[in-house]
């Protein structure tokens, strides 16, 4: 697909959305996740993980603020357990927690000129930095991070979706499937937990703090020390590549090199078909073993290659600090 066209896809196979709000919200969450919330404005948004106590992401997901409240972004198989941990831990705290649909709906747009399409629909200035948006009536407008792609997340009342789209397809946008979603968010390299990998890595690994995903100086949250450990002390052996197959991939496929024999170094985080290359994943594979030949499945498996990610791997980053 040409990055020249703009595509909308509403998202609800692909990831599910958790609303949570009330004048706890952001106390509560704050202590619960990897980013800081303190800081984050009303209509922007940021990467951040969950973990367990010992440092395994639970999930990831893209937060949006609206006022007091927390829209979260995160594979669609991962919302009701997110929802169930939090709730869990939620004790005497003042706030609700809960799926955003079927109210609420999420729609991606992008594609180069996605930034201006959005502003002559909806007849606002929408600002051009990543993270950055605005809460515009009853939608919640934010422009991803993505280093090399125009890309939109869109939250809004589900009964108004049909009739963006339409206003969209008529502007010249074109409807596109998850699988384009997710073929677009492996090659800028965001990885999503699912419930196939969920608990298997730490958030460095999915590449989450070159990506903006982690605050080091922030307080206490489930898992920091581990995650804190990795940075500090340099203890990071593994993070996500894009690589490409001849074959399909699925997410929790282990991946295996030559040198390791029937040892699993790495594991498929997500995969989709790709026009240009077969079939295209992200994967968290071993550092040191990344330039061997690689298979997934079975050591004698689907072979891979690595391509380029359009940001500094996190290694990469260490070793030029």
């Amino acid at each position: 697909m040409s990055s020249a066209v703009i595509t909308f896809t509403p998202l609800h196979t692909e990831l599910g959305l958790i609303h949570a709000y009330g004048v706890d919200a952001e106390k509560f969450l704050q202590g619960q996740f990897s980013n800081d919330l303190h800081a984050l404005a009303s209509g922007h948004g940021q990467w951040s993980s969950y973990s367990t106590a010992k440092g395994r992401m639970i999930a990831n997901f893209y937060v949006q603020r609206d006022g007091d409240g927390f829209w979260l972004s995160l594979a669609a198989d991962m919302a009701d357990i997110v929802i169930e941990r939090l709730r869990k831990f939620r004790m005497m705290a003042k706030l609700e927690i809960e799926r955003g649909e079927p109210e609420s709906a999420l729609l991606a747009v992008y594609g180069s000129g996605a930034g201006g399409l959005l502003d002559h629909t909806f007849n606002i200035a929408l600002p051009e930095a990543g993270n950055s948006g605005v809460v515009d009536d009853d939608r919640i407008i934010t422009r991803l991070p993505w280093v090399d792609k125009e890309a939109f997340l869109i939250i809004l009342p589900a009964s108004r979706v049909e009739a963006l789209s339409t206003e969209l397809a008529a502007a010249g946008a074109r409807a596109g499937s998850a699988e384009d979603w997710r073929l677009q968010a492996i090659h800028a390299g965001i990885g999503m937990i699912s419930s196939a990998t969920t608990e298997k890595i730490i958030p460095q690994e999915l590449n989450l703090e070159v990506l903006g995903g982690i605050n080091f100086k922030k307080g206490c949250y489930p898992g920091q020390e581990i995650v804190a450990r990795s940075h500090y002390l340099g203890k990071l052996k593994n993070q996500t590549y894009r690589i490409a197959a001849p074959a399909p991939l699925r997410a929790g496929e282990e991946v295996f090199c030559t040198s390791m024999g029937e040892q699993s170094i790495g594991i498929v985080i997500n995969a989709a078909p790709d026009p240009q290359d077969g079939f295209a994943a992200l994967a968290v594979v071993r550092a040191a073993n990344a330039g061997e030949a690689l298979m997934a499945g079975v050591p004698d498996g689907t072979p891979l290659s690595l391509g380029k990610l359009p940001y500094p791997l996190p290694l990469d980053v260490a070793r030029e600090g």
